[in-house]
Parts: C-alpha cells; structure tokens; sequence
C-alpha cells in the first residue's frame, strides 16, 4: 500500500536541505575519525580487519547520501525564496529526532540496559512516535500501532545484534 503526500502535507525543499547538511557533516566527522583511527599495523592486523573500516563505510556512505540528498533538495527549490510553508515544524522534529538518537546514544546503550533491549525500545518508541500521524491517516488502531512498532522493533534488534556479534565479531554491551 502506498502513500502519496498531498502538497500541504510536504515539507519545503529547504528542510531537506538543512537535514542534509547535518548528515553530511555528521558523515564527513565520523569518516575522518574513522581514517585517523589506529590501524594496528604494528599488531600485524588485516586491513580489513581494521577498527575504523565499518564506521568509516558507514560515514562516507552518510556523507554521500546527506549530498544526494542536498541534491534533490536544490532541484526542488531549496535555494528559492521560502513561499508560505509551515515555519518551524520540519525543525521541531528534526530536534526531536536528534534528541531521541542522543537518548539511545548517550543513556540506553551502555548503562546496564542490554544492547538488544536498549536497541527494541529505541526502534519500536521511535515507529510509535514518529509515524503515529501516518498510521492514523490510514484508519489503524493504536493497538495496531503498537504491535508493529514492537515488531520491527524486535526485528531490527535482533538483526542487528545478530550482525555485529556474529558478522563483525564485536561484543556488545
């Protein structure tokens, strides 16, 4: 089932922009430290086995689609003079997105709460919140709601627990 956006309900270009400008400099910063990460050359280690090979991946791989993005965002008239857009509201969630990624970052993983566990809440909290509006439009229950948000949520914790301790050999808190 597909969803198209009605034009009151997009977001002007400007906001892709700015969100883009964020994830290229949040990119750019995690690929450079990624780079000037020791490579444990002296230890004999494979090159590809090397601590920042996956953050460095990841962040190019952020830099990159952060330029797509910024991309498709001047070809839509981010650059234009604003018309009369909602003020402020791409820019209250955008804040509200970071804020709910420092929470996960900073005060679930890591303190006690095991990564699987801190990984399903911040998933399944973050569908329940942020596509609450969406799901809603298409006539579905709260409980609906709910229950899928907890199962993508299980889903992607165990993927990704999965991933890195199996894939990339990398011991989780």
């Amino acid at each position: 089932m597909s969803i198209e956006n009605t034009p009151q309900d997009e977001l002007p270009p400007r906001v892709d922009l700015y969100a883009a400008l964020i994830w290229i400099v949040i990119g750019g910063a995690i690929a450079a430290g990624a780079w000037n990460m020791d490579r444990l050359e002296h230890l004999h280690i494979n090159k590809y086995e090397a601590p920042g090979l996956v953050p460095g991946l990841l962040g190019a791989a952020m830099l990159v689609l952060g330029g797509v993005l910024a991309l498709r965002s001047v070809r839509r008239g981010a650059l234009r003079p604003p018309g009369q857009a909602k003020a402020g509201e791409g820019g209250r969630r955008l804040a509200w997105v970071f804020a709910a990624t420092l929470l996960y970052a900073l005060v679930l993983v890591g303190h006690g709460i095991p990564f699987w566990l801190a990984t399903f809440a911040f998933v399944a909290g973050f569908i329940g919140v942020f596509d609450a509006d969406r799901q809603a439009g298409l006539g579905r229950g709260l409980a609906a709601q709910a229950l899928r948000a907890s199962v993508y949520g299980a889903c992607t914790s165990a993927i990704v627990t999965l991933v890195f301790e199996h894939v990339f050999l990398v011991r989780l808190p």
